[in-house]
């Protein structure tokens, strides 16, 4: 399953570069996308481990975002969750969505 960060829940939505404050994850299964809030994005401190393992519960396996601190690298690879760091901020979920 593939996890996107996105500044909102709908497929016009544009992609969130932040990881862990994204108010929303695009989740896509198969050719169908879920929207799911982020219920970290507005906790302070390190955050990561606590995002890493919610995604990891929800069965994703690839995160699609922007930014991914060292904190955040390590959980991941720790987790088994590939990344994929993108630097467009101008895509929206839709297009993001036809590639997979």
């Amino acid at each position: 399953m593939i996890a996107i960060t996105s500044t909102g829940n709908k497929l016009n939505s544009l992609i969130d570069l932040r990881f862990t404050k994204c108010p929303y994850f695009g989740i896509l299964k198969e050719s169908e996308t879920q929207f799911i809030q982020n219920p970290f994005c507005d906790k302070n401190g390190d955050i990561a481990a606590l995002v890493v393992q919610w995604l990891k519960h929800q069965g994703v396996t690839l995160l699609i975002t922007g930014e991914i601190d060292t904190s955040a690298k390590k959980c991941l690879k720790d987790a088994h969750i590939q990344t994929l760091l993108i630097d467009n901020d101008k895509s929206t979920m839709q297009t993001i969505q036809r590639l997979w």
